[in-house]
């Protein structure tokens, strides 16, 4: 039996639907050994997470994910950061209050729609991460649609009606919170943003490793980006990007941990 790895999943405080304690519990069924949580634009979460893993031992290294303005799916994973850091705080508080203001917009074109949602009928986020999956299950518990995909295929989705643009930090500001909070910066399933990608550029901002392995990758891609990252200095890492159950990202599962591939990020383990 191989030691699983999953440093990429999400909770309640952001657009996860498992608490952290839950999401701790979820993955010591599934045999994880290695795991972050990685929350968009907040750490509030770990809180409740770090003694939630401890009591199921299993090893973790701290875990943030900052969505960038750059590309809907162009996101920074911070990994090692001191999830108290004042300036990152400030920093992921800024970032998120960012993500109000499109929601409110998208919510204003959703009403041009005929489609009426108020920002107070959002799940209570009280100092959370607000993202378009909130709003995709407001409209989900109106029956208006069936599920999160469905609500992004018809309506939240680039190309379709109510899509706003996303408006967060540059991914040189991006990695330069997760390194001013002692953290390693990494960029998120560089699948989905292959025809964007700008290592060098990227590199010499900060940047540190990229998650290589990923569910959407095949394992063409999975060398391609092992290759990659070794053309350009940098580590690779590991996520199943969970969400929990009635996300359709809802199987907790990891990838086979070894050496030869994650010695680097293994540094960052608690």
């Amino acid at each position: 039996m191989h030691d699983l790895i999953n440093l990429h999943n999400h909770s309640t405080y952001s657009d996860g639907t498992l608490s952290p304690a839950d999401l701790a519990r979820e993955a010591a069924r599934a045999g994880i050994k290695y795991f972050s949580l990685t929350d968009h634009d907040m750490t509030g979460g770990w809180v409740e997470m770090e003694p939630a893993l401890k009591a199921a031992g299993i090893s973790y290294c701290y875990g943030v994910e900052i969505s960038t303005g750059l590309h809907e799916n162009l996101h920074i994973l911070g990994y090692g950061i001191d999830p108290a850091d004042p300036r990152l705080a400030v920093r992921l508080a800024e970032f998120r209050s960012r993500r109000v203001i499109r929601i409110q917009k998208i919510l204003e074109l959703l009403k041009g729609l005929g489609i009426e949602i108020s920002f107070s009928e959002l799940p209570e986020r009280d100092g959370r991460t607000v993202g378009r999956p909130h709003v995709a299950d407001a409209m989900r518990a109106r029956k208006l649609v069936s599920s999160r995909n469905q609500a992004f295929k018809r309506y939240l989705a680039p190309g379709a009606p109510a899509y706003v643009p996303p408006n967060g930090p540059t991914v040189t500001e991006a990695i330069t919170a997760v390194k001013e909070a002692g953290g390693k910066a990494v960029l998120a399933h560089p699948g989905v943003v292959a025809k964007i990608l700008d290592l060098p550029s990227w590199k010499e901002a900060g940047l540190d490793g990229i998650e290589a392995f990923y569910p959407a990758h095949t394992g063409t891609a999975t060398r391609e980006f092992i290759s990659l990252a070794a053309r350009h200095g940098l580590f690779v890492t590991a996520g199943i990007d969970f969400h929990g159950p009635g996300s359709e990202r809802n199987k907790m599962s990891g990838f086979d941990y070894s050496d030869e591939y994650f010695s680097e990020i293994k540094k960052l383990f608690i």
